[in-house]
């Protein structure tokens, strides 16, 4: 198994609101976090930053998680252990 190279707190700042201006709230911060890492490829945040408000079928949290999916498959490949 390989070694993790980096580790990214970000998990505290995940909320169980599920409002927009909550979930926009807690994927800036997460994005703030990820950028400030300065990681090597560098992981595009930009749409962390614009969780749209959704519709009937896609609502914002589900953006936030397929957004959050992406990064576990960064973290995974580049093996950034995420906590």
């Amino acid at each position: 198994m390989g070694k993790w190279v980096k580790t990214i707190k970000i998990k505290h700042l995940f909320t169980e609101k599920e409002d927009l201006e909550s979930i926009q709230e807690s994927m800036a911060k997460i994005a703030d976090v990820i950028d400030s890492r300065n990681l090597i490829p560098p992981f595009n945040t930009k749409k962390f930053r614009a969780i749209p408000k959704g519709d009937d079928y896609f609502q914002p949290v589900d953006y936030a998680n397929k957004l959050l999916n992406d990064w576990y498959n960064y973290a995974d490949e580049y093996r950034v252990w995420t906590e």
